[in-house]
């Protein structure tokens, strides 16, 4: 059976968003937001633990796709994607971890 759950939240007015479907056998997340959504980079893990990743060019967001992937298969042991994309125009160093935090943790 597929289920779907969309969480939400806001962050220095733009939402972020995760799409998440939970299938028989895995879970594929798709998590964007900021000021222009896009997929910046995807992480898949499969049943043996051995994460790939792919980033796209001028993007930074496989950082934080690796360790949502991670943290996913650790609770699951099951496949896991990432799809993953927030930006932010011009954010100073407290507003980047203030993202990461939010996006690692509390989604």
């Amino acid at each position: 059976m597929i289920k779907q759950t969309l969480l939400k939240t806001e962050l220095f007015g733009y939402e972020i968003c995760a799409h998440v479907t939970r299938l028989d056998e895995g879970i594929q997340v798709l998590i964007a937001g900021g000021s222009r959504t896009h997929i910046g980079a995807v992480s898949f893990m499969g049943c043996n633990g051995n994460i790939q990743t792919l980033q796209f060019p001028g993007h930074k967001d496989g950082y934080v796709s690796t360790r949502r992937d991670n943290a996913l298969w650790e609770s699951l042991h099951e496949p896991v994607c990432i799809q993953y994309g927030i930006h932010y125009d011009r954010l100073e160093n407290d507003q980047i971890k203030e993202v990461l935090n939010n996006s690692i943790h509390k989604m």
